[in-house]
């Protein structure tokens, strides 16, 4: 058993779960918060536990981005799949010692095996399997939800899902919900404003950040000479409340010689200063490893955030405009090159996203920040 302490939000689970659980969440619920701000603890350690133990809920949790190399629509198949192989009463023993992959639960006979987009058996057919088999509400929990539109798999598996909702969400079943999350607010909002897509409309809300009682906590663990509250939340606000940069600091504060009563706000303030300003440090260097059109692509596509048109003549303009003050050896940006850029940021150096509709954006926000602020030193008003 893991000795790994963790802040609990008790309050906060309840209040989405009974949103969840409610007629308005039937639908669909999104949950955003920035990535690293303790968003996949809370669903894990509060959230999915207070679903089993005070719901009865059969839930699945699939997170998208424990495996990036794998299909997103297959992570959420294999998920569906894994969880009905629990059920292997003797039936399915039997089958299964055999050779054999077709199963019973409650009259409904499905392959196991052929779980799928185009193998024969869908996801809402092995969900409402599932919910034979538990007895149970269905509950499809997907951490990164974004994902999902990265591939036709994935898009397709979230239609198959829309689909169990609306089968298993009558009077003849005990329901389905799906709780969606994702690290930024406007990928996610993908999933929901566009009404081409699966859960057009479904409510969203964003994930509160940890509080001054997150920080009272890490006090209260804390040994000998501790900073004042006050001075851990400046540190934690500095951070864009991140748990693991404030970590850092508490660790390298305990750490470090010459600390008293006196000094060691300060300490703390300007230890984050530095944590932070090493981070920025090292990914503005990589950035300023890549070749002058994709080091363009990226800084524009920063600038313009959700405007983000890439093949357009006023970006073309704007990726010369960065080029020049990247180097004298000005690269054409015309259609292939700009997509040639585009696969690399997203491919080897994973610096950016793309939906399956061909939208592109900035993985990770902290990144964006970084980059708009170093395009107004080295280029100015763009």
């Amino acid at each position: 058993m893991s000795s790994k302490k963790f802040f609990h939000r008790p309050e906060l689970a309840q209040t989405v779960c009974d949103l969840l659980m409610s007629d308005n969440g039937a639908s669909g619920l999104f949950l955003s918060a920035p990535r690293r701000t303790g968003k996949s603890t809370f669903i894990r350690e509060d959230l999915v536990p207070l679903m089993r133990r005070d719901f009865d809920a059969e839930v699945l949790y699939v997170d998208l981005w424990e495996d990036r190399s794998a299909d997103p629509g297959s992570v959420i198949v294999n998920a569906i799949r894994d969880r009905l192989k629990e059920f292997e009463n003797n039936l399915v023993k039997g089958v299964r010692s055999v050779g054999l992959s077709k199963i019973k639960f409650g009259g409904m006979e499905i392959d196991l095996d052929q779980i799928g987009a185009g193998k024969g058996e869908t996801l809402a057919k092995a969900l409402r399997v599932l919910s034979k088999a538990s007895g149970k509400m269905i509950v499809v929990v997907i951490d990164e939800a974004q994902q999902t539109q990265t591939t036709k798999e994935g898009a397709m598996a979230m239609f198959s899902l829309k689909a169990a909702r609306d089968e298993l969400n009558c009077s003849q079943s005990k329901g389905f919900r799906l709780l969606a999350t994702g690290s930024n607010s406007d990928k996610l909002g993908m999933l929901v404003n566009d009404k081409t897509q699966a859960f057009y409309l479904a409510p969203t809300t964003k994930i509160p950040p940890l509080s001054r009682t997150f920080l009272q906590w890490l006090l209260d663990d804390m040994k000998g000479i501790k900073p004042s509250i006050d001075a851990l939340e400046k540190a934690f606000d500095m951070s864009g409340n991140r748990p693991e940069p404030l970590s850092k600091v508490l660790l390298d504060i305990r750490m470090s010689n010459g600390l008293d009563a006196n000094n060691i706000d300060a300490r703390v303030i300007d230890t984050m200063a530095e944590v932070l300003a090493s981070a920025r440090t090292t990914f503005i260097a990589e950035v300023r490893q890549l070749t002058p059109l994709l080091g363009s692509v990226l800084r524009v596509m920063a600038k313009q955030g959700q405007d983000f048109t890439p093949y357009s003549a006023a970006t073309q303009k704007m990726y010369e405009a960065v080029a020049r003050s990247l180097s004298s050896d000005i690269p054409k940006f015309d259609t292939q090159n700009v997509q040639y850029a585009l696969d690399a940021l997203r491919g080897e150096y994973q610096f950016a996203w793309k939906s399956g509709r061909g939208a592109y954006a900035i993985e990770d926000t902290q990144h964006i920040q970084w980059l708009r602020e170093e395009m107004d030193v080295q280029v100015g008003g763009l």
